[in-house]
């Protein structure tokens, strides 16, 4: 008899896993619309994408909430509703990064995508899915529904919402699937591409 696909195995991302999911996330990225909308497009690109979800990696992991599906071939970054934004002083030491993986045109489009991502985050209390990515060459095996079910079940447990943006609207009925409803759509900063917000209320036990 054919063996039965196994599990895919989730656990919390090490450090020594943020060079893995560095490409991952990378890959996963490479044709979402605002990657698209504001990392640079010249011979440089692929050395921006993997700085920028570094930066994520860097600064998101040490919170402990940052999952591995598969050792590394997908990676969920979630925070909570009080850690996820960046002071004043962190945003000025990431500008000259920013300024690399943009490039100078393209640098003011993230800075006012992030403006108004910010302006629309619910200030609720709740889990935020900062990032959810998956490898192409791993995609359509459960990998993402796996890496959001770990989180969903602590939400559930400590009935706490949880909150995204889906930036490709190809995910919307993906996250719907998984109990998220759209509750406002915006763009990611003037001439942006549309950003979904979705939010899940905690799930009863019963």
């Amino acid at each position: 008899m054919p063996s039965l696909p196994s599990e895919p195995a989730i656990r919390h991302a090490q450090c020594s896993d943020a060079s893995l999911l560095t490409l991952t996330l990378a890959a996963a990225f490479d044709n979402d619309p605002v990657a698209k909308f504001c990392i640079r497009t010249d011979a440089g690109r692929e050395r921006a994408m993997r700085a920028g979800f570094k930066r994520a990696l860097d600064v998101y992991q040490p919170y402990g909430l940052t999952f591995t599906a598969n050792d590394g071939v997908g990676t969920a970054i979630w925070t909570r509703h009080d850690q996820w934004q960046l002071t004043f002083w962190q945003e000025c030491s990431l500008i000259p990064l920013y300024m690399r993986v943009c490039g100078i045109n393209r640098f003011m489009r993230l800075s006012r995508g992030f403006d108004t991502m910010k302006s629309h985050h619910p200030v609720e209390r709740h889990y935020y899915l900062y990032l959810l990515g998956v490898h192409p060459d791993h995609q359509a095996q459960g990998l993402g529904s796996a890496l959001l079910r770990v989180m969903l079940a602590r939400c559930d447990r400590e009935q706490m919402p949880a909150y995204l943006e889906a930036s490709s609207p190809s995910n919307i009925p993906f996250y719907q699937r998984h109990g998220f409803r759209v509750i406002r759509k915006f763009q990611f900063g003037p001439g942006g591409p549309p950003l979904a917000a979705m939010w899940r209320e905690p799930q009863s036990a019963g």
